[in-house]
């Protein structure tokens, strides 16, 4: 269990750094904790909404209780409320970011690993990988049909690749120390399976 206040590192570390909710997210999370409202200690951000007129931020906190939010650009809170049922229910059964990201983890005394994987019609999905600067990252991915391109951001959520169709293989050194998102996309309106390869020196 962890408290309120840490959730703000929770959502930093879901959410990647240039999102634009992470302001709201952050707003809303010190509001509620400063309230006294919560039910119970603890807690996750079920999801937000991001507009230029407000971003919508719905809470759990550890007693189950779900808060919906409204945060400001300027960091003040226009709503702070518990949620109806039909809404914390929306809230809990939303997609999460978890669900299109996987930690790339490597056999012991082994510096790579291959991957089968399949992906929705349009969808995209996040490989995580640990690495430091100064190593060497190949990256290759092979659909079985279709079209498909990756991305490469570095740990501080800056491009280290632009976006580059499947077909041609990615190989550099790394200029930061941390945990790099390669990102891929399918660009076909049909499922694919395809196989991923990372390989860090």
């Amino acid at each position: 269990m962890f408290s309120l206040a840490c959730l703000a590192l929770l959502a930093n570390a879901a959410l990647a750094s240039d999102n634009p909710d992470q302001s709201a997210i952050d707003a809303c999370i010190d509001h509620l904790a400063a309230s006294g409202l919560a039910s119970g200690p603890g807690g996750t951000v079920l999801n937000s909404s991001f507009s230029q007129a407000g971003t919508e931020v719905m809470l759990e906190d550890g007693g189950g209780t779900v808060w919906r939010c409204i945060a400001y650009a300027d960091g003040t809170i226009g709503v702070l409320e518990k949620a109806t049922e039909e809404q914390a229910s929306a809230a809990r059964t939303a997609p999460q970011l978890s669900d299109f990201q996987e930690v790339v983890k490597f056999d012991a005394g082994r510096s790579g690993t291959t991957l089968t994987r399949r992906l929705e019609p349009g969808g995209a999905f996040q490989f995580i990988l640990g690495a430091g600067e100064g190593q060497q990252l190949e990256v290759s991915i092979t659909p079985q049909s279709g079209e498909m391109y990756y991305t490469i951001r570095n740990p501080d959520g800056s491009i280290l690749q632009e976006g580059t169709d499947a077909s041609t293989d990615y190989s550099g050194k790394l200029q930061q120390s941390g945990d790099h998102v390669v990102e891929v996309v399918n660009e076909t309106a049909e499922e694919l399976t395809y196989d991923i390869s990372f390989e860090i020196e």
